[in-house]
Parts: structure tokens; sequence; C-alpha cells
């Protein structure tokens, strides 16, 4: 379940154009050229860069998991499952509990991890300065980061103003412009069961409930929708961190299957989502389509 303000993301911008301009924008932030240069890090890192702060994550403990404001009900819950089945802990944190944390006090995780929900009551909810120390700790401390819908559209904002105590919203670990919708929202569907993609293996049904989809990263693509073959979950280096975006939904409880009327011959998909969880959490790439 995800719902982003839509006059925080372009005005009246064709979809297409759109797509074209947040494309050259995501990429832009993401400092991709031929050698695919870390977001925020020194010019010419690589993955290799990534990986040598091994070391300092190493003494940190498992997931923070944001249950703030505007979460989606039962999303929470289904994320600690998967966790405690790969035996990663975790805590989880409401939004003002979130704005008393300290630097000191993010870094202790090894990641963090944003649910679906209300993308924009989520920024809301949390002070500038937060949202900016939540950025730091990705981008400058290597925490990693998996957002799923909601917690997609949160990642991706436009850079702070200088001088400003963070972001205007969102927490701009990728600084762009706003994800799009994947195009059944402009349609007037609210949620849907889609085909996705995966690397060496066939097509799997997942809950889509208004996620996003994202422009084309270079060796970074993990799943695609199958109708458009767009972008539906992408990883990415984030300056030191290591970030996973979902559009569609893994995770999602079986009530929302039940509550939806989505039948799903495929059944759960909470192994996916382990497997993004557990990347992130190691800091490795997954394998891309």
């Amino acid at each position: 379940m995800c719902v982003q303000d839509d006059s925080l993301g372009g005005g009246s911008l064709s979809r297409l154009n759109r797509s074209i301009l947040l494309g050259l924008a995501f990429l832009v932030g993401l400092g991709v050229n031929s050698s695919v240069v870390v977001a925020g890090s020194p010019s010419g890192s690589s993955v290799g860069a990534f990986r040598s702060v091994g070391s300092l994550a190493s003494g940190r403990i498992g997931a923070l998991i944001y249950h703030g404001v505007a979460t989606a009900f039962g999303d929470v819950e289904s994320i600690s499952g998967i966790l405690d089945t790969l035996g990663i802990s975790h805590h989880e944190v409401t939004s003002d509990e979130l704005n008393q944390m300290r630097m000191e006090d993010l870094i202790q995780y090894k990641m963090i991890i944003w649910p679906g929900g209300y993308a924009s009551q989520m920024s809301g909810s949390l002070e500038a300065s937060t949202r900016e120390r939540i950025r730091e700790a990705v981008l400058n401390y290597g925490v990693s980061y998996v957002g799923i819908c909601a917690g997609a559209f949160i990642a991706v904002s436009p850079a702070p103003v200088k001088g400003a105590d963070g972001p205007e919203w969102g927490l701009s670990l990728i600084s762009s412009e706003t994800l799009p919708y994947y195009h059944l929202e402009d349609e007037g569907v609210d949620y849907a069961l889609v085909q996705l993609e995966l690397p060496q293996s066939k097509s799997t049904g997942v809950v889509w409930w208004g996620g996003p989809t994202f422009p084309e990263v270079p060796r970074g693509v993990v799943a695609r929708y199958a109708d458009r073959h767009e972008p539906a979950v992408i990883q990415s280096r984030a300056g030191l961190g290591w970030v996973v975006l979902s559009g569609p939904h893994p995770e999602a409880p079986p009530s929302w299957r039940a509550k939806l009327g989505l039948p799903d011959s495929d059944g759960l998909d909470h192994e996916l989502a382990a497997k993004l969880f557990k990347a992130a959490f190691d800091g490795r790439e997954l394998s891309v389509i």
C-alpha cells in the first residue's frame, strides 16, 4: 500500500516526458557514468568501495523498521516475521522515537527497512533534521536501506537545499524527482496481482498496491513488471550505503490477499522478500534481469 502526493512529483508533465526527465535525474543522482560511480562517494568508487566498509558494519546489530505514522496495516508484522525466519534481529520505531534518535543510534543498525503506507504523511511526521540523519546514515556511514512501495517513494526525493536542516520532503537517499507510479495507478486501478519477471525464473504474481516504477539503473534491475518490462525492483549504491527498492509488495501478509480479493496460485512471495532483506543486510548484489 502506497500513496504519494502528486503535488510533490512534477505537476502536469506527461508520463512519458516525466519518466525521461526522472530517468536522467535519477542517473545523475546515482553518479552513473561508464564506470558507475557511487553517489556521494569519492570519484571513481566501485562496488569494491562499498564492500570495503564491511569492517565498519561488522559490529552492528540487525534491522531498524519504521512503524510510525501512516504505515500500512499488517506490513511491519509481516516484515518482522520474515526477518525472524532469517535470524535477523530487528527493532520497530515510531515517528516520534525516530525524531529522538541520534546519529550514533541509527548507525548501530546494519539496515533500515521502510514499509508501505502513505509516503507524504510518513515524511511529514519526521523533522527535516531527522530525515537528514537517516540520509547521512546511509550515504556516509554505510547503513543499508530497503524501501517497499511508500518506502521506495520516500527514498527518492530532491536533495536538501543548501543551509536547510534536511530534504524538504523524503529522505533523498537518491536525489531525484518523485518516482512515477506504475501505469495501473493512472488507469484508476488501486491494487492488483501483477506478474514480475525475475532472473533465471518464471514470472511470479506479486501484490501491487499503488507502488512506483523505476528508471533503468545499469546492472541494478532485480525484477521487472512483466506487462511493460519496466523496472519493478532495483538495487543501487548510494554513497557508502546499499539501497534496495521495490514497487510491489513481496512481503505482503496473507490478510491482504483475502481483504483485496486477490487469489494467487503462486502463493506468498516471502521468499523473494527474504532475498531482498538478506542482500541488503549483507551488502550483497542480487542477480539482475
